[in-house]
């Protein structure tokens, strides 16, 4: 019964993701129109930044919903494992996305500030930029608290979309309100959208860095294999684990590990071993999804009554969190 409330809660949590992200899609729909119209009548090169900046969000969010759609569904005959990897993907293109538009929206501002090409911007320009640094922030807030929830990683970095956005419509603000109110600092404009820009790259750089160290099966912290490592020595019947392998699946970790038990046990013993470690660990380590036990016979112990090709036979057993027997 456990599997099937996990999976209940799974396929809500994914469903309150989808709500979200659509809901982003509306807010950005509104605040591009709003930004890009601000900033092509209201001349200002921060807003039309700003614009830019929202409309590779609406893009993100188009990624995040194909992320999550792959993340809900199970395994099948080509994708034994899942179809975790498509969501890391996603953030990826997320990541990449942004980078883009970051060095796109820095080279026109410099440029701008380099040949003196600035006009001082309307000040109905301030209240299209004020009203974007409170619906970002917001959808930050939500957005955030949904993709902890459903452990998505483009969920979180559409979440870090939003804030950037957030961040780079209150320079928008600053810049666009002395541009406005003072004439003589109207360079000021220009000088946000640069602003604007680096703080783009900066979450663009995070994404990318955390998505990519996920694709090439980057290990957890040592921390988290050696208090595994405790746990598992700490179950009846183990005499030690070694070997300790893990890798990150999309936001779970998926782990290989071996156990030394006595020689003598049976096989059946040596599974309920295996059964109590996997229990433990995925029970202590929410992060830890999936483990395989190999087992392993003490060779301490006199190995004169054993076979010489028992000393050599493994037995294993995987085991998937919520899943039942």
């Amino acid at each position: 019964m456990g599997g099937h409330s996990h999976d209940h809660d799974h396929h809500h949590d994914l469903e309150e993701g989808r709500r979200i992200t659509w809901v982003g899609m509306g807010v950005n729909a509104v605040l591009i129109a709003l930004k890009l119209w601000g900033g092509l009548a209201g001349r200002s090169r921060a807003l039309i930044a700003d614009a830019v900046h929202s409309i590779s969000d609406l893009m993100s969010d188009f990624i995040v919903l194909i992320g999550l759609h792959f993340l809900g569904k199970g395994k099948d005959e080509e994708h034994p494992y899942g179809h975790g990897k498509i969501e890391t993907l996603a953030a990826i293109g997320v990541g990449a996305l942004l980078l883009a538009v970051a060095i796109k929206i820095g080279y026109e501002a410099a440029l701008a500030i380099y040949r003196g090409d600035v006009a001082a911007p309307h000040r109905f320009t301030i209240i299209i930029a004020a009203v974007s640094v409170v619906a970002k922030e917001l959808l930050y807030k939500v957005t955030v608290r949904i993709g902890r929830k459903v452990g998505s990683e483009a969920l979180m970095a559409n979440a870090w979309h939003h804030r950037s956005d957030a961040w780079s419509s209150i320079v928008t603000l600053g810049g666009v309100s002395v541009a406005s109110f003072v004439p003589r600092l109207r360079v000021l404009d220009s000088y946000a959208a640069l602003f604007v820009s680096f703080f783009i790259a900066r979450v663009a750089a995070e994404i990318l860095w955390s998505a990519l160290r996920k694709i090439v099966d980057t290990a957890p912290p040592a921390e988290l294999i050696n208090a595994v490592r405790l746990t598992v020595e700490r179950v009846p019947g183990v005499r030690q684990c070694h070997d300790i392998m893990a890798r990150y699946y999309a936001r779970r970790i998926r782990m290989e590990l071996h156990i030394v038990v006595d020689p003598g046990m049976t096989v059946a013993e040596a599974h309920d071993i295996i059964d109590r470690v996997v229990k433990m660990v995925t029970t202590k380590f929410e992060d830890i999804e999936k483990i395989l036990v190999h087992v392993d016979p003490d060779r301490r112990e006199d190995v004169a009554w054993r076979r010489p090709a028992a000393g050599d036979r493994q037995t294993s057993s995987e085991k998937e969190k919520g899943s039942t027997n």
